[in-house]
C-alpha cells in the first residue's frame, strides 16, 4: 500500500484567511476542500483492501494525529504505530463515566468530544466516534482533542465522521468473511463426523479443507439444560483457541470438535487438558460433561469418533462422574458392551445373572451389588475389597458368601466370576454409579 500524503494546511489555489477577511464562505470553502481530500485518501485506502490496521495507520497520517480503534469491549484493535501522546486510554465498561458515554454514543450514533478530566477515566481529551452498521457497534474510533479546544476542529469532526463510516464497512466486511468462513468450516466439521461424505477420498479431502491433515480425536461437550446460546458460543471459541489446528462448532446441545493429536503447530494444550481447562472454566451448572474418542488416524472414521464420545458421556453421567472428560479408551469392558448394539439383550443378561441380587438389595435397602463390584475389582481379593469398603474382612466374607447364596454363583470359579463381572457392568452401565456398600 503507497504512503499517504500528508494533509496540508491549505489548499492550493485557496485564498488564506487573511485574504478573505471575515469571509465565512471561503473558509467553510477551504474546509470542506481540505476535508474531500482527506476523505478521498482514506475511501482509496478503504477500496484498495486495507485492513482495519492499515486503515488506521492511513488516517492517522493523512491528519497527523494519534488515531486508536477499539473494539465492542474497549480493548484497542489497532492504534497509529507513532509514539505521539495521548497513549490509547484504558476503560472498563463497569466504570459508570464509560458506561455512561457509551451509552450516548450508542444513542446519539455520532462523535461525541469527551474533555480532559484529570485524576478520572479521561485523563486526555478525545474525539470519540461510534463505528456501527444498522443497530450494531462494531467499535469505537478515538482521535485526540488539541489542548485547550472548547469545541472540536470542523476538520476533525467531519473527517472523523466519515473514517468512521469507511472503518465501520471495513469491519462488517471482515465479520462477514470471518462469519462465512467459519460457516463453511462447520458444515464441512458436521459432514464428517454425520458421515456425509462420498468415499474415503471425499472424507480425507473435508478434512484437508479444515487445515488436518494427521490423527485426532472427537470430542463433544454436552451442555447443560438452559444454557443460553451465547455461552455455548464461548465454549466453542475457547476450545478452538486453546488447541491449535482444531475446529469447533456448536450442534444442539452440544459442542462437537475435531482435536489434532498429537498437537500440529505452536503452543496449545493436549485435547484432555483442554477440555478439562474447558470444563473448569465454565459457569454453569452443573457443569457440562465432556466425552472424548480414541485417536483416529483416518477420516472416514469421524463418524465412529462422535459415536464414541458421545457414548462416553452417556455413560460417565450414568457412572456417576458428570461434569468430567471421560475418555473411551478408559471405558475398558463398557467399550465392548456398548459396541454390542442391542441394549435389551444385555440388559436381560444382566437380569438373568444378578436379577435376585438387585432385587434383594432393592427390598433390603442394601448394597451387595456393589459389594461384588469391588470385590471383583480387587481380582476376588477380600482384603483389599474390604480396604476399599473401609470394612472388617470377615464382613466381606459375609457378603460374598450371601451374594453366591443369592445368585448361585461359584465366585472361586473363573468363569463364573467372568460372568458376574459383565453383569456387574451392564447393570451399573444402566442404573448409574452403585455406593460402595
Amino acid at each position: 500500500m503507497s504512503r499517504p500524503r500528508r494533509l496540508p494546511e491549505s489548499v492550493p489555489g485557496e485564498p488564506e484567511p487573511s485574504e478573505v477577511g471575515s469571509d465565512g464562505l471561503s473558509r467553510q470553502n477551504t474546509i470542506y476542500r481540505r476535508v474531500i481530500a482527506l476523505c478521498d485518501q482514506l475511501a482509496d485506502a478503504a477500496l484498495r483492501g486495507a485492513d482495519p490496521g492499515e486503515l488506521t495507520e492511513v488516517f492517522a497520517e493523512v491528519v497527523d494525529k494519534r488515531i486508536v480503534l477499539l473494539d465492542p469491549t474497549l480493548t484497542v484493535r489497532a492504534q497509529s504505530s507513532d509514539e505521539r501522546d495521548p497513549p490509547a486510554p484504558r476503560w472498563d465498561r463497569s466504570d459508570e463515566r464509560i458506561a455512561r458515554l457509551l451509552h450516548a454514543l450508542e444513542s446519539e450514533r455520532r462523535p461525541l468530544r469527551v474533555p480532559p478530566v484529570p485524576g478520572s477515566a479521561f485523563e486526555s481529551g478525545w474525539l470519540i466516534a461510534p463505528i456501527a452498521v444498522g443497530e450494531r457497534t462494531l467499535g469505537f474510533l478515538l482521535v485526540p482533542d488539541g489542548p485547550g479546544a472548547r469545541e472540536p476542529d470542523d476538520i476533525d469532526l467531519l473527517t472523523t465522521t466519515y473514517a468512521a463510516t469507511l472503518f465501520a464497512l471495513t469491519l462488517a466486511n471482515e465479520r462477514t468473511s470471518t462469519e462465512l468462513g467459519m460457516r463453511y468450516q462447520r458444515a464441512i466439521l458436521d459432514a464428517l463426523v454425520s458421515g456425509h461424505f462420498l468415499d474415503a477420498a471425499d472424507a480425507r479431502q473435508k478434512l484437508r479443507s479444515l487445515g488436518l491433515t494427521g490423527s485426532f480425536r472427537v470430542a463433544a461437550v454436552r451442555l447443560p439444560e438452559g444454557i443460553v446460546m451465547t455461552d455455548g458460543e464461548q465454549l466453542v471459541t475457547r476450545l478452538a483457541a486453546s488447541v491449535p489446528g482444531s475446529v469447533a462448532m456448536l450442534r444442539g446441545g452440544s459442542v462437537i470438535a475435531l482435536l489434532p493429536d498429537p498437537l500440529v503447530r505452536g503452543p496449545g494444550l493436549p485435547p484432555t487438558t483442554a477440555l478439562v481447562e474447558l470444563l473448569r472454566g465454565s459457569r454453569s451448572a452443573p457443569m457440562p460433561t465432556s466425552g472424548l474418542s480414541e485417536i483416529l488416524d483416518t477420516p472416514e472414521l469421524a463418524p465412529d469418533g462422535l459415536r464414541e464420545a458421545e457414548q462416553s458421556i452417556d455413560l460417565g453421567i450414568r457412572l456417576g462422574r458428570e461434569g468430567t472428560v471421560v475418555r473411551w479408551e478408559q471405558l475398558g469392558i463398557y467399550r465392548l458392551l456398548l459396541t454390542m448394539g442391542d441394549m435389551g439383550t444385555l440388559r436381560r443378561f444382566g437380569d438373568d445373572i444378578l436379577g435376585p441380587l438387585v432385587d434383594y438389595d432393592r427390598g433390603h435397602r442394601s448394597d451387595l451389588v456393589g459389594t461384588l463390584s469391588v470385590f471383583l475389582r480387587h481380582h476376588g481379593s477380600r482384603k483389599q475389597a474390604a480396604r476399599t469398603l473401609r470394612l472388617h474382612v470377615n464382613t466381606v466374607a459375609y457378603r460374598m458368601q450371601r451374594i453366591e447364596k443369592i445368585t448361585g454363583l461359584d465366585l472361586a470359579d473363573a468363569d463364573d466370576r467372568l460372568v458376574a463381572h459383565v453383569a456387574v457392568k451392564i447393570i451399573e452401565s444402566q442404573r448409574g454409579a452403585l455406593g460402595s456398600g
